[in-house]
């Protein structure tokens, strides 16, 4: 059983006025519910995997753009 032991808080990322979250190298925690900046591929607290990328259409796409161009 994984559960939020609140370990993610120290590496909780504050959101950047130019870029999004995810071109700025944060991850998100959809069991904690915060975004973090952490290196690996799992949650620090819960041992749950990062999401490393958007979900929507228009956030891939915002992601993209700002990657490549």
């Amino acid at each position: 059983m994984t559960y939020c032991i609140g370990e993610c808080k120290k590496y909780k990322a504050l959101k950047p006025a130019d870029i999004g979250r995810y071109a700025a190298g944060q991850k998100r925690c959809n069991y904690c519910e915060v975004f973090v900046e952490y290196e690996g591929l799992a949650c620090p607290c819960c041992n749950r995997q990062l999401r490393c990328l958007p979900r929507s259409r228009k956030g891939k796409e915002k992601y993209m753009e700002q990657n490549v161009g």
